[in-house]
């Protein structure tokens, strides 16, 4: 690998257990439960149309992320002789793009273009060099996984929001149930069990935006277009108490659904005969993660509105 490597072995010389502490922190920052989190929480309770847009482009990053390592298959460079690499556990699958950087470019990008804020594009830009840089200190990714998360990452975020913003303004549904099928079809020939986990988790999003958008259509009392308003308006007591209920009945219920269904799931073999497991996993993983991100985008808006929680 050549001036890639002697990169890896440069930051690796200059390792003190601050600057471990220090890129540790800013590598689980960008790791996916976190930021889904406060995704779910912009989108139920702060912005629903900017929580909607930052969702989409994140959630398409994952799926273009694993298409491209299931069909590049690059090795990573966890185990190459002199290269000590930290946080492995977290490291899985294969090697280009790097998916972290990828997922911190797409948040901090979309959080960018959405919000429009001075202070935000040079805490952005930061982010998403201190990520990337990460990825290589931890070495856990080669220089050119990193790079190309980096383009990848903001040129598909460029594109899923103008896409996204397409549709919801024209509401022409069927553009992203087009998408849905021109993804299976890659699916299908990848034939990757990441791969269609983070394809369920698009179809949940895409199936359950269409429903909530036509049929329950919450509010987060936002008269923005969308977008942030980073002014000093204080908030009353009483909406600060509303969204901290909206938080928690979304993510409570949401936890038990995912477990019921994964409980469920993980049942079916002992009373049924399942010939081919690996294929049941892959179809069940695809329905499980389709239908907890459906509830998340469809069924907590809808239960708010039961709840009297709607703003």
């Amino acid at each position: 690998m050549g001036i890639q490597l002697e990169i890896l072995m440069y930051l690796q010389s200059i390792r003190s257990p601050l600057l471990n502490a220090l890129f540790l922190i800013l590598t689980i920052s960008t790791e996916v439960p976190i930021i889904v989190l406060f995704s779910a929480l912009m989108y139920w309770c702060i912005n629903k149309k900017f929580g909607q847009r930052i969702l989409f482009s994140l959630i398409g990053n994952f799926v273009v992320n694993t298409g491209i390592k299931e069909y590049v298959r690059a090795p990573r460079p966890i185990g190459t002789d002199g290269l000590e690499s930290l946080r492995v556990s977290t490291a899985t699958g294969y090697s280009f793009p790097s998916g972290h950087t990828q997922t911190a470019t797409s948040f901090w990008t979309s959080f960018m273009i959405l919000a429009k804020n001075n202070w935000m594009y040079i805490l952005g830009i930061i982010m998403i060099l201190a990520v990337g840089i990460s990825r290589l200190y931890l070495a856990v990714h080669w220089p050119i996984d990193v790079a190309f998360g980096w383009i990848f990452g903001i040129f598909f975020s460029i594109v899923l929001i103008k896409i996204f913003d397409y549709v919801d303004e024209n509401k022409k549904y069927w553009i992203l149930l087009l998408l849905l099928v021109m993804l299976s079809v890659v699916g299908y020939f990848l034939n990757s069990e990441s791969y269609i986990e983070y394809f369920g988790i698009l179809t949940g999003f895409v199936l359950g935006y269409i429903v909530e958008d036509i049929f329950i259509n919450f509010s987060t009392d936002r008269k923005s277009k969308g977008y942030i308003n980073f002014s000093k308006n204080r908030k009353n007591e009483s909406s600060l108490i509303i969204n901290i209920k909206k938080f928690l009945v979304g993510i409570i219920s949401l936890g038990i659904v995912y477990i019921i269904l994964k409980y469920t799931v993980g049942i079916i073999p002992n009373y049924f005969d399942v010939s081919n497991i690996d294929s049941f996993d892959m179809v069940t993983n695809y329905i499980r993660y389709s239908i907890v991100v459906f509830y998340a985008v469809a069924g907590v808006p809808a239960l708010f509105k039961v709840l009297n929680l709607d703003n």
